[in-house]
């Protein structure tokens, strides 16, 4: 009953949560990848979810205002002005389940804001807010929430991802699937003869780890028991051991 029950609650969240990746991009941000969605997918989403804006979702603001910053000096070091943040608050409501229902988000943009040439105006940043503002709404619900997750940092859930959508898109989806197979079949290999080729356990030991993480993670996608997986490399990795052994063994 329990599970039944936790399968309920995240039926919206599971049905909306994986994102297309060609409607993403990824940006360096203080050195670390940070993944941007488009809006207006995330706006085709709710609409294929809930119905046309207006009919089966929408939403309303509550607060829009403009919020003073630090101050912007000139080159000369006088005070030029101030920095100002735009803000709207929205209420996002969608029907399910034949009852409307609603959450609540804010939105930031900067609107004025020093560059290197001195201050600059947004003009746009209303609209950014809003648009941020519904994203962020939308991701409470579970709209794209394997950008919100950082799954788009994972190579190996692209990589599903990418799978999924050639399938979709394939005439022959089982010839797409034989081609993924045979490539992991290929990396496989190139992971054992690494292992075959560790110069001491301590270097086979951190290997054999490393490369089964990634064979767990990998197999899934392409239709492959993780766990036979394993079993393989974890043989690979015992027979070096044994080989490792055998000559310590012999040179002593």
């Amino acid at each position: 009953m329990a599970q039944t029950q936790a399968n309920t609650n995240m039926a919206l969240w599971d049905s909306v949560k994986a994102t297309d990746t060609k409607y993403t991009k990824t940006a360096q941000l203080d050195g670390r990848p940070v993944t941007s969605i488009n809006g207006a997918y995330m706006v085709q989403r709710a609409t294929e979810m809930f119905g046309p804006l207006g009919e089966g979702w929408g939403y309303e603001v509550l607060i829009d205002r403009f919020d003073q910053g630090a101050p912007i000096p000139g080159k000369d070091g006088a005070l030029t002005c101030y920095e100002q943040m735009h803000t709207i608050q929205i209420k996002l409501w969608y029907v399910r389940g034949g009852e409307r229902r609603h959450v609540i988000q804010y939105g930031h943009t900067p609107f004025v804001r020093r560059s290197q040439y001195g201050a600059y105006t947004d003009f746009d940043a209303p609209k950014k807010s809003l648009t941020d503002a519904i994203k962020k709404c939308l991701s409470l619900l579970g709209f794209c929430a394997d950008v919100y997750l950082g799954m788009f940092e994972d190579e190996n859930y692209l990589a599903g991802q990418e799978l999924k959508k050639r399938l979709s898109e394939a005439g022959d989806p089982d010839s797409v699937l034989e081609e993924a197979k045979d490539e992991f079949k290929s990396w496989l290999r190139s992971q054992v003869e690494v292992l075959m080729a560790a110069p001491n356990p301590r270097a086979l030991k951190l290997m054999h780890k490393t490369i089964a993480e990634k064979a767990r993670e990998k197999a899934p996608i392409v239709n492959f028991n993780p766990a036979d997986i394993e079993a393989h490399i974890s043989e690979a990795a015992d027979k070096r051991m044994a080989e490792l052994a055998n000559r310590s063994t012999t040179q002593e």
